[in-house]
């Protein structure tokens, strides 16, 4: 693992800082680490759903009960139905 300085505004020091004390991370680090993993995730959902308004546009949709058996199937599949 390789370090990183970085430096933030008092406001989001002292979130992270309030987050640590209560117990909420065990360090500083785990709390930023947990800040960029949700900035990661946020990042590919915002891609995801540009690839699906880019498909809407191009007019490559799907009618609702396809989508909605293809989620139940999914869901049942998940649950080891």
């Amino acid at each position: 693992m390789s370090k990183m300085d970085i430096q933030l505004p008092q406001d989001q020091r002292s979130a992270i800082e309030a987050l640590v004390s209560t117990g909420r991370f065990g360090s500083v680090q785990e709390a930023v680490s947990e800040g960029v993993r949700l900035l990661v995730s946020n990042e590919k959902l915002r891609e995801a759903v540009q690839i699906g308004i880019d498909q809407a546009d191009n007019g490559e949709l799907h009618d609702h009960d396809t989508v909605f058996g293809q989620l139940k199937a999914m869901a049942a599949k998940a649950a080891g139905e």
